[in-house]
């Protein structure tokens, strides 16, 4: 029946073809009885056997099978058998029955009492723990300190009283909580969501621990998964890898950089299956354990982010640096993590993110040189053996001489050997046939681009899933192509409805992707039948050419480039359909933090549809807005790498007048800008503010802004009264285009405000700092960026001209806000802290501003580096907290470094390199000098 049933029609047709003759056969029954899923029950495989073609009174021997399998399966099995067949049940007595019966209510009870205790002691432990946990939080704080102090021996002492005491509660106990960096229980992660308690992971067909002498810690049960994991479900048909495996373990944890691996390899040869399955091998080993996906270096932050969040380190709206400086410090301080950055080639990229402590780094990279930061481990192909059992665990019914044929034929690559098993499994094909269609599948398939020699029975594989596909669900195919232009990331299935939504009615350009017969023609369906492209992603994963995610479908990026490589003349019309699916998932205002979500997830996506070739204006709209919120978001770099890429990409193609070439050079001067590179951005502005008034007019929003940072910057030049004019023009028209409560005239009469202050003129720029800071915290809320920005503008104000006490208190209030939204490291609470510090050694109250300046100006260094311009000026503040304190050669040392590094960044005629030498003279003549 199986040959039967590869030759029949579709799940759907056959579900159709039973209402016909009055039976029910629902197509998704099918597939699950079909891979072996589920048990049929009788009357399902009665109408499954009429479709077949056979006569069910004319060959009874398909009851009496049935029958067999009902018994093995312990089914239910009531139905008398039919005239002449014959019934194999067992012929058990009433009284053999009634003892069975009475046996399995005894074991539930046994069952029901083992629970009961079982969860009176874990709320036992559960106090326990916590009881352990505000001590370790103690004696964690009184070691860091005496760490800071310089005290290392009492330091020691310190953390082994913690590791003893840790020791002897859980003794007393006999569970509990680890030591370490664990989450809250109760806090779950995006995918998988954990239980409240340890859950089990499931088991693999592979051998016990690597590293049997390594007990999980006290309170742990082995294969319990830690509070705090987003790594995928492990794959329950993962095979052999033992040996590197239990390298691994070996190695982590031994030698400078024996808690960080590299993992290397070609791609498809399964590092990252291994990477997944150690961290669930291991995963009662440890409190922390968080999955990066690390292709793109500009990406890698927001995930770290992700995790200060997810340790309640940090809220959701704080700016990456300030997030990942928390947890560096968090994680440094404590073991038992566990960070995996997967398909890693960028050396640079990656080290800065690591941690260091004690925990442990796996990274997995097709890429070399990871010699300097970590220990590379080899990863080559799989062992034929290994290969055999591999395929054999998806066909169990393959022989071992097939199964070796197929790992032959696939050169051993796993990638290649799961989706070869998959199709097998799926489809029902004999060995001979599929090598006989590999063959002549892969010829036509890698004609062009072949890469190495693993390329080729893995693309061979994917074209022979995706004819399989375009035949059984062309809807699928249509979603793994649209998926194959974009990132190798999770892609939203509500992304594709609303795609498949927007485009359904329009008429198809001829002879397009969804023209009748192109290559997403089945798109259409989403529309009419949203349903359907559920079934289509599930076909998709099925086959092996998608993983499923928790909210949405990813694709491996070598089934990506094989798809892509299929397509030929129609894949730049797909990208450009990959394109709008990501401009109609546009999150909105990039400056909002309520957006910057949903922008972490957009932003992969974008990079990869090539967004500097495109000619759509929506989508260079979302490009634009995609640079501007990486900076909002604290990463200039990124902002500034995209931004070039976009500038240089449309002034080719579109000339250096076109409004979006513009709006990259803003985007391009203001990155330049907040990394402090003030006459880079200069040049920009003054190159493209002239073009924008030419081309768009004086009143172009695009000139505005242009306008409105162009003045910005000669302020931080110094050039004080041109920064005033230019600031005052693009008020006016603001005000008279848009309104005086509208967020652009808001920003720029919060700076025209500043260049006032910056003139000296501070009760003119207190006056309108208040109006705008009432304006703000009505239009945009107390705790928006640019609301806190003003308050802090106001403040200094107010402290420049003698009103210690009220710029206290509006200096503290708004410390506290940027602290609370952004976090310590965020540039607006480094501004607001550098400027609170100068209040306080105004009031006189010199040790408060030390400490607040110091660390302060630590952050500054940590953050935007010793030479940035904010944090010379920092730098400068402090020392003169510190003259005011009598610390005049501590004063005079740091005074002087920072008055020798202005004159290089800021030029020896800028008003701050100026003033910061005045100051060294004063602190010289009081020295004597």
């Amino acid at each position: 029946m199986l040959r039967i049933r590869a030759d029949s029609p579709s799940y759907r047709d056959l579900e159709k073809q039973a209402l016909q003759i009055g039976r029910s056969l629902p197509r998704t029954t099918l597939g699950e009885v079909l891979s072996g899923r589920r048990f049929p029950s009788k009357a399902f495989l009665l109408a499954f056997v009429e479709l077949c073609g056979v006569d069910p009174a004319a060959e009874p021997t398909w009851e009496s099978a049935w029958n067999r399998l009902a018994v093995r399966y312990k089914a239910d099995v009531r139905a008398e058998p039919r005239p002449g067949a014959e019934d194999p049940r067992p012929d058990l007595s009433r009284q053999e029955l009634r003892a069975t019966r009475q046996r399995v209510r005894e074991l539930e009870e046994e069952v029901a009492e083992l629970h009961s205790a079982a969860t009176v002691r874990t709320e036992a432990s559960r106090h326990a723990g916590e009881a352990v946990g505000r001590a370790v939080e103690a004696w964690t704080a009184v070691a860091d300190e005496l760490d800071r102090r310089g005290e290392r021996a009492l330091a020691a002492r310190a953390r082994t009283a913690l590791a003893e005491l840790a020791e002897a509660e859980f003794a007393g106990a006999g569970t509990g909580a680890g030591v370490g960096a664990a989450a809250p229980p109760e806090r779950t992660v995006a995918r998988p969501a954990p239980a409240t308690v340890p859950a089990a992971v499931p088991p693999a067909r592979s051998a016990p621990e690597a590293d049997p002498d390594a007990a999980p810690p006290p309170g742990r049960v082995t294969g319990s998964l830690p509070a705090v994991w987003n790594v995928e479900p492990r794959n329950p048909e993962f095979t052999g890898r033992d040996t590197v495996l239990a390298d691994l373990r070996r190695r982590l944890g031994t030698g400078s950089t024996g808690g960080v691996q590299a993992l290397r390899g070609v791609g498809g040869v399964g590092k990252t299956q291994i990477a997944i399955e150690f961290a669930c091998r291991f995963a009662s080993h440890y409190d922390v354990v968080w999955w990066i996906a690390a292709e793109d270096p500009a990406l890698i932050g927001e995930q770290v982010a992700a995790l200060a969040v997810e340790l309640a380190l940090a809220e959701p709206s704080t700016d990456t640096a300030t997030a990942v400086a928390v947890l560096k410090a968090h994680l440094r301080g404590r073991n038992r993590w566990l960070l995996v950055f997967d398909n890693a080639d960028d050396r640079a990229g990656v080290a800065k993110w690591l941690p260091g402590g004690p925990g442990h780094v796996l990274i997995t990279s097709r890429a070399g040189g990871w010699e300097r930061i970590a220990t590379t481990v080899p990863v080559d192909v799989m062992e034929r053996d290994e290969s055999v059992a591999l395929l054999r665990t998806r066909r169990p019914e393959l022989s071992p001489e097939d199964a070796d044929l197929l790992a032959s034929a696939l050169a051993d690559l796993p990638l290649a050997l799961a989706q070869a098993g998959g199709f097998l499994a799926e489809t029902a094909t004999r060995v001979g046939d599929y090598l006989a269609l590999l063959d002549t599948h892969a010829t036509a398939v890698l004609t062009e681009g072949s890469t190495g020699d693993y390329r080729k029975p893995l693309a061979g594989a994917i074209d022979l899933s995706a004819t399989r596909l375009a035949r059984l669900d062309p809807l699928g195919l249509a979603v793994v192509r649209l998926c194959a232009f974009l990132a190798p990331e999770s892609v939203p299935v509500h992304w594709l409805l609303a795609f498949g939504r927007s485009t359904a009615g329009r008429a198809p350009q001829a002879p397009g992707p969804r023209a009748p017969g192109g290559p997403l023609a089945a798109l259409a369906l989403a529309d009419t039948d949203p349903v359907a492209l559920h079934r289509g992603v599930g076909s998709a994963v099925r086959l092996g050419l998608a993983t499923s995610t928790h909210d949405g479908v990813r694709l491996h990026r070598l089934v990506q480039a094989v798809i892509r490589d299929q397509l030929g003349a129609d894949a730049a019309d797909v990208r450009r359909h990959a394109r709008t699916v990501l401009v109609q998932a546009a999150p909105g205002d990039p400056e909002d933090p309520a957006t910057w979500a949903t922008w972490a997830r957009v932003v992969p996506h974008l990079l990869a549809v090539d967004p500097g070739g495109a000619d759509s204006p929506e989508l260079r709209d979302l490009a634009c807005d995609a640079a501007w919120y990486l900076t909002e978001r604290g990463d200039s770099e990124a902002s500034a790498r995209l931004a070039v890429d976009l500038r240089t990409s449309w002034t080719a193609a579109s000339g250096p007048d076109d409004r979006h070439v513009l709006w990259a050079s803003r985007c391009l001067a203001r990155a330049h800008r907040e990394q402090g590179r003030y006459e880079a951005a200069h040049l920009l502005y003054e190159a493209s503010l002239p073009r924008s008034r030419r081309a768009l007019g004086e009143d172009d929003p695009q000139t505005l802004r242009l306008a409105h940072g162009h003045a910005i910057n000669l302020r931080l030049r110094g050039r004080y009264e041109e920064s005033q004019r230019l600031q005052e023009d693009t008020l006016a028209r603001y005000r008279r285009l848009l309104g005086h409560d509208h967020p652009h005239a808001l920003h720029s009469a919060n700076h025209l405000a500043a260049d006032l202050s910056a003139l000296g003129r501070y009760e003119e720029a207190r006056e309108l700092h208040h109006e705008t800071l009432t304006r703000y915290r009505r239009v945009l809320g107390d705790d928006h960026p640019d609301t806190l920005r003003s308050a802090n503008h106001l403040a200094a104000d107010l402290s420049a001209l003698g009103r210690y006490e009220e710029a206290r208190e509006l200096h503290e209030e708004t410390l506290a806000r940027c602290r609370r939204a952004f976090g310590e490291d965020s540039p607006h609470t480094l501004r607001a802290a550098d400027s609170y510090g100068t209040t306080l050694r105004r009031l006189g109250r010199l040790d408060e501003a030390h400490r607040l300046q110091r660390e302060t100006l630590a952050r500054y260094r940590r953050v935007l580096g010793d030479d940035h311009p904010q944090t010379l000026r920092t730098a400068h503040n402090f020392s003169e907290t510190l003259l005011a304190r009598g610390e005049s050669e501590e004063a005079h040392r740091l005074q002087a470094d920072a008055l020798e590094a202005a004159r290089r960044v800021l030029g020896a005629d800028h008003p701050e390199t100026l003033h910061a030498a005045r100051h060294l003279a004063l602190i010289r003549s009081g020295l004597g000098r």
